[in-house]
């Protein structure tokens, strides 16, 4: 297995500087953010995360850290209902690296490569259904259709559809690789990336409600964090970019009042400001230590002031509905 590498780290900790406080690590993954965290100052973390095979990585930190770190295998989604959290008055910082790990992909059972043959699953922690196979072989194909365009952002999302219909009615579609040969007799093979890999993505983001859970967590970090404490999120994908992006301008008082995805507002006065106007992205030397890094950015705000926050009850990414 692949030795799992957090991606754009060191850039997060001279964004952040200097760092101090209780942090929330949102994404413990293989602990690499949390452990920096603890190495350049911060006092305390908590550490979460909803798949639970990352428990794995927290032996070696608290051997190290002991109480300074806490984990919570939960999702990031639903920290307001983590006592331990909302009793808290001193959180300085919260970060979340999205997307999925080498740990997901390197392991064929979990359902998220297209490289090795596994069973179609694709859920990141221990929630019940549905799976990547349930979506695959009970979904209509109009909706289909729909989450591999709209998730996925794949021109070829009908025909896909399409083509999966017509498959599954000849017989189940049972691992990945199937699904994966389905979608390259379809999408035009390209040098620089699999032509499944949209569809993939498209499907994991369907299964675990990555972008309603991402405007949800983002949402609660704001009314958490302490004045003057930080936002800081990695992103992989465009659709969880522009969440981020549209956040930081709802609370910064300068979000379009026709923003669809956002709630309408009189505000005036700023919660959050951004740190760096434009995301940061991977160096070339990056890149060459870890193609992960290739479509990541990294976005980070600070809060500045407590009262405009009671105005944001809401702001949920729209979801589509799998009808199963």
């Amino acid at each position: 297995m692949q030795k799992h590498e957090p991606v754009l780290l060191n850039d997060f900790i001279s964004l952040v500087a200097p760092i101090t406080g209780c942090w929330i690590d949102g994404t413990f993954g293989a602990g690499g953010y949390t452990r920096a965290l603890l190495q350049n100052g911060a006092c305390k973390v908590l550490a979460i995360d909803k798949d639970s095979s990352t428990k794995v990585f927290l032996k070696n930190i608290q051997n190290e850290y002991g109480d300074m770190i806490t984990f919570y295998n939960q999702n990031f989604a639903d920290m307001q209902k983590n006592n331990d959290i909302t009793c808290r008055d001193d959180i300085c910082g919260v970060v979340l690296d999205l997307g999925v790990s080498s740990m997901h992909l390197d392991n064929p059972l979990r359902g998220f490569s297209f490289k090795e043959s596994g069973p179609l699953d694709m859920r990141m922690g221990n929630q019940p259904g549905p799976t990547a196979s349930d979506i695959i072989n009970l979904c209509s194909e109009a909706t289909l259709a729909d989450l591999i365009f709209f998730y996925g952002q794949e021109r070829k999302a009908r025909k896909i559809a399409n083509k999966i219909v017509k498959e599954r009615n000849k017989r189940k579609i049972n691992t990945t690789l199937e699904l994966a040969e389905i979608i390259r007799a379809i999408v035009p093979k390209n040098l620089k990336k699999d032509p499944a890999t949209r569809t993939f993505q498209a499907i994991r983001i369907a299964v675990n409600n990555e972008l309603k859970d991402l405007s949800k967590a983002l949402v609660f970090a704001e009314k958490i964090l302490r004045k003057g404490g930080i936002i800081a999120v990695v992103t992989f994908h465009s659709l969880e970019d522009k969440i981020v992006k549209d956040f930081g301008k709802i609370m910064s008082g300068k979000a379009s009042s026709t923003n669809r995805y956002s709630p309408p507002t009189s505000k005036t006065f700023p919660s959050l400001v951004a740190i760096n106007k434009k995301p940061v992205v991977a160096t070339i030397e990056e890149l060459d230590r870890n193609k992960r890094a290739r479509s990541a950015k990294l976005r980070v705000y600070k809060k500045v002031s407590d009262s405009p926050s009671r105005f944001f009850a809401t702001m949920e990414f729209p979801q589509i509905e799998l009808g199963i």
